[in-house]
């Protein structure tokens, strides 16, 4: 049977753990009804939400029989694939005699897990990273790989921390390097199903890929869950945090709004960051101010930085020429664009070497 998800608030802080579990005994007295098998379910009562792990028929007969067991359905539901996302993400913790999962190491799940993407950009052909390395260094720190397409992967973390410390020594291996690599590293920690989710962690995964285009030219960039969530370790103060950029939520949504609008707008050669200034409602002046505090350079250098970005990916890709890698970045000659990879780079668009499997 298909297996699914749900998300629910717990609205009361009088709410015990074996008031949980008493519910979850009346989903599991309605579930014959409906075609159902309820297998497990995680809880967070600090963070106020639980999630039931169940196998069904569809999505209707699991609100359904919640709506029955309780007189109201969960705040949403989605169906997940076994092998694909679900022990990718959440992994193969099992469960207590209260049907209450537990992590491998025998901990309550609270469900939320830490996903860090990493991109990165081999542009010349002497440069030597070793997917192994890569792998080793996530595993010493626990995370599972979800998929990794050339040049980009996505890690899950049980542990914050864990995943801080694994975006850390992955950073001091690419910058070992030589020559380095453009690498972007992003972490966001969120619940596997949320309000209007339709495949988990869709909001952190989401929140980490925006990220990732700061991440780019910064480092590592995390927002406020991550750092709240590694900050409970007592070896937190180890990190440097001038080489760690945190975007609480305001931040963010400018981050997200920002980049929405340049890649939008990333073709057409005649937006500028005037423009951008324009598109964001601000005047020259906010606009500069706001955009070089968010991102550490002025509105048109970072337009100019996302749009050499875009053109190295494409040029990894292949099947496009210079020419035409160009102008879909935005440049109005293939030899302006060419002189300002160069400069970038220290390589020329030609000369780009194409991906090798990780």
């Amino acid at each position: 049977m298909p297996l699914f998800m749900d998300f629910h608030k717990i609205d009361s802080d009088a709410i015990t753990e074996e008031d949980l579990y008493k519910a979850h005994l009346r989903d599991i007295a309605v579930q014959n009804k409906h075609g159902l098998i309820y297998k497990k379910y995680y809880l967070d009562l600090h963070r106020k939400t639980a999630f039931c792990l169940m196998e069904g028929p569809n999505k209707e007969a699991c609100f359904e029989s919640h709506k029955e067991a309780h007189g109201v359905g969960a705040c949403n539901v989605i169906e997940v694939s076994r092998e694909l996302e679900f022990l990718p993400y959440m992994g193969e913790g099992g469960q207590n005699e209260k049907d209450l999962a537990l992590t491998l190491s025998g901990e309550i799940d609270s469900g939320f897990r830490t996903i860090m993407i990493v991109e990165y950009l081999i542009l010349q052909e002497n440069q030597n990273l070793s997917a192994i390395k890569i792998t080793e260094i996530i595993k010493k720190y626990k995370g599972n790989i979800i998929k990794s397409p050339s040049e980009k992967l996505i890690i899950s973390f049980i542990d914050a921390f864990d995943a801080l410390s694994c975006a850390v020594a992955v950073k001091e291996y690419f910058r070992s390097s030589d020559p380095k690599p453009l690498f972007g590293i992003a972490l966001s920690t969120g619940k596997p199903v949320d309000e209007h989710s339709t495949f988990l962690f869709e909001e952190a995964r989401a929140k980490a890929s925006v990220m990732c285009r700061l991440g780019l030219p910064q480092g590592i960039c995390i927002d406020m869950g991550t750092q709240l969530s590694a900050s409970q370790s007592l070896d937190f103060s180890r990190f440097d945090a001038t080489d760690i950029t945190v975007l609480d939520q305001y931040s963010y949504h400018q981050l997200e709004k920002l980049v929405g609008i340049i890649q939008k707008n990333l073709n057409d050669s005649a937006f500028k960051g005037d423009n951008l200034s324009k598109a964001l409602g601000l005047s020259k002046t906010q606009a500069y101010r706001k955009i070089s505090s968010l991102v550490g350079m002025s509105p048109n250098r970072f337009l100019s930085e996302l749009r050499l970005l875009y053109a190295a990916q494409e040029l990894k890709k292949g099947g496009k020429t210079v020419s035409e890698i160009a102008y879909d970045s935005g440049f109005n000659s293939p030899t302006y664009f060419t002189r300002m990879f160069r400069k970038r780079f220290e390589i020329l668009p030609n000369l780009i070497n194409k991906p090798k499997s990780f």
